[in-house]
């Protein structure tokens, strides 16, 4: 794990461990009734350099769901899932090239999530999730248009989300996640990583 990954995942934890000490209440003491949280929606996920060299990119719009099993009011366990495709028609007149590119990226991650809820009005969150990772290119793996980068691959492996969000209550049972953000790795050929962001919108179910 590079340093950078390293660095990003101690923000992450020293993110949440500072919104619950801010919260001011011993979470140990606590005795409010477990809550299941069940979250629905859009995702957008630009891969930024999913073949490790730097010009292997794609911005994907799929899916995201998500289940979080609150232990306490601040602090739960998350199981995330999300899928992200991307078709891309590649055209060269010089070689004659006329293909289709496709990208299919799944993400699976489970950790724990902080959240607080300033005034009782909303809902702010954070996690950190790690888990799998699986990277399906198909055609121009690149999708530079270059006829000797055409090809297929598979790259699995470790997969991390760290990042939050913000819900806004619609209902006593139904919030609308307004927008969580992520920063993202993914397995790549090169194992290098740059620029994956997540970003998720939709509805909440709680029970």
């Amino acid at each position: 794990m590079s340093r950078c990954t390293l660095a990003a995942l101690c923000l992450a934890l020293g993110l949440a461990v500072g919104l619950t000490l801010a919260d001011g209440t011993a979470l140990a003491q606590e005795d409010a009734p477990k809550r299941v949280e069940v979250f629905g929606g859009y995702q957008f996920l630009h891969a930024g350099n999913f073949d490790g060299a730097g010009d292997g990119s794609a911005n994907t719009s799929g899916w995201n769901a998500a289940a979080t099993f609150n232990f306490t009011r601040h602090l739960g366990f998350t199981a995330d899932f999300g899928g992200g495709y991307q078709t891309r028609r590649i055209q060269e007149q010089q070689s004659s090239l006329n293909a289709t590119a496709t990208i299919q990226i799944y993400t699976y991650g489970f950790g724990p999530t902080v959240s607080v809820t300033p005034g009782g009005k909303f809902k702010v969150f954070t996690h950190a999730l790690f888990g799998y990772g699986s990277v399906r290119p198909n055609g121009c793996i690149l999708f530079s248009g270059s006829p000797d980068e055409c090809g297929s691959g598979h790259m699995t492996g470790m997969a991390m989300m760290l990042g939050g969000g913000v819900d806004v209550p619609v209902k006593r049972s139904v919030a609308f996640r307004v927008a969580q953000v992520d920063w993202v790795y993914l397995p790549s050929q090169g194992g290098a990583q740059t620029g994956d962001v997540r970003i998720s919108s939709g509805l909440v179910f709680r029970f």
